[in-house]
């Protein structure tokens, strides 16, 4: 998911049988989780991280949802991402 760092986080997502990881390298992944582990079904990068935190940048703001869309923000900007299904 994300390699071991000093302060590194992520910010968990209930969405029906899976859950949203948004990661502070700005990296939104759905996984399955259950008693065998963890399962990756897709990945993307949101946004670059820009705040500065020790030797590293991270993405230091949660997400935000509404209507099918994700809400990103860093310290320059603010983006939408659709996570509606293609028809």
């Amino acid at each position: 998911m994300t390699g071991l760092a000093n302060g590194a986080t992520i910010h968990l997502t209930l969405n029906g049988d899976s859950v949203l990881i948004f990661t502070d390298q700005g990296n939104l992944i759905r996984v399955r989780l259950d008693v065998k582990g963890y399962h990756e079904l897709s990945r993307v990068h949101l946004i670059e991280p820009d705040y500065q935190f020790g030797d590293r940048k991270i993405v230091w703001a949660p997400l935000a949802f509404a209507n099918r869309h994700v809400f990103a923000r860093n310290n320059q900007e603010l983006i939408c991402a659709s996570l509606a299904t293609k028809p």
